[in-house]
């Protein structure tokens, strides 16, 4: 349990009343756009909304490049909406590329765009501004809202809601500043997917759990986990081995905690130290060599970061810095129907996408 929850435990009494009113107000927002009540951006392509009923670690990003990668096989040029977190554009709408400064584009929207050079990935908080930038710019024949569940402006076809296990247990229905949901279960309703960041016998474990909670709404409910397969040099070059050396481990990401758990797994080893930064730290010369003289005390070999920091670390001098490779992978799925039970990578297809768009 986190330092936050521990205190949202103690001031629940008091927490519990604001958190149902912000829960009113935001269903009441929710029944706007769905009585029309408020302006939309209609895109004329399909569009997926990658979102979540938390806040962080979820894993949006890596379903969104996912999805990007799929797209790119199936020859359909997508354009990615995002708010682009902690970003500061010279304009807007801002149209990333893999030479943008990451101060202008946000770590997250580069890391996309770099992973991703066939994609179109557009920061912009007004999101039906830049929908319509987009589509008269590029005439995409796929539209992604990243971070998008609670982004009614824009409408979508298919909403993706991503959950965490914390979210079926202590998690679950307490919104914010109770919990950490941004709307109260309600909102489930409008899902279409979920998907559980999860290994799969974790999964296997909750499955009475995840079928308790959502078997209501009828949706598949599908269990990723982001897959280690080595590191790779900041400064380029092939995938390695993980080795047996001792290694620093640092992070600005969402729940690094979990992170710290899943690196003693790849690595074979826990990390001689591990350095938390904020989600979505800058990173400074300063917090480089703080970096370094930490490694050299903890007689650490090797100094390792997840993909997220390694975007904001490129011209610091970071070349000899390992960042863990990273691969989506899927397994387990829960369907409340007569389907036949598949991994979201077997039951997902052009044909899915066509039909909800003509639905």
């Amino acid at each position: 349990m986190t330092k936050l929850s521990k205190i949202q435990n103690i001031l629940s009494p008091i927490l519990a009343p604001i958190s149902k009113g912000y829960g009113a107000v935001m269903s009441r927002r929710a029944e706007k756009y769905a009585r029309g009540e408020c302006e939309r951006f209609r895109p004329e392509c399909p569009c997926i909304s990658v979102g979540n009923i938390g806040s962080g670690g979820s894993g949006k990003t890596p379903i969104a490049d996912w999805l990007l990668r799929w797209a790119e096989r199936e020859g359909l040029l997508t354009v990615l909406l995002t708010r682009g977190y902690g970003a500061k554009p010279a304009q807007l709408p801002y149209l990333v590329n893999r030479l943008s400064p990451v101060h202008e584009a946000g770590d997250e929207p580069l890391m996309l765009a770099n992973g991703n050079p066939e994609a179109r990935i557009v920061v912009d908080p007004v999101r039906k501004r830049s929908g319509a930038w987009a589509t008269d710019e590029f005439q995409p024949a796929l539209m992604l809202l990243d971070d998008g569940f609670q982004h009614m402006a824009v409408e979508r076809d298919l909403d993706f809601v991503l959950l965490t296990p914390d979210d079926f247990s202590t998690g679950w229905d307490k919104v914010i500043p109770r919990g950490t949901w941004r709307e109260s279960v309600q909102a489930l309703q409008r899902a279409d997917v979920f998907f559980v960041k999860s290994g799969p016998d974790a999964f296997k474990q909750m499955i009475w759990l995840i079928r308790d909670k959502l078997s209501e709404f009828g949706k598949p409910v599908f269990q990723f986990e982001l897959r280690a397969k080595g590191l790779k040099l900041l400064g380029g070059g092939e995938r390695l081995g993980f080795g047996s050396e001792k290694y620093l481990l640092f992070a600005g990401i969402g729940k690094p905690e979990i992170l710290r758990n899943d690196a003693g797994k790849y690595m074979g080893r826990v990390p001689e130290e591990f350095i938390i930064f904020k989600d979505h730290h800058a990173y400074t010369t300063q917090d480089v060599e703080m970096i370094r003289k930490k490694a050299a005390a903890a007689g650490a070999k090797r100094i390792v970061c997840t993909p997220k920091d390694a975007i904001k670390l490129t011209k610091l001098g970071c070349e000899d810095f390992y960042v863990i490779d990273l691969e989506v992978e899927f397994k387990e799925a829960i369907f409340f129907d007569d389907t036949e039970e598949a991994p979201f990578d077997k039951w997902w297809n052009k044909q899915r996408l066509i039909d909800a768009f003509n639905k």
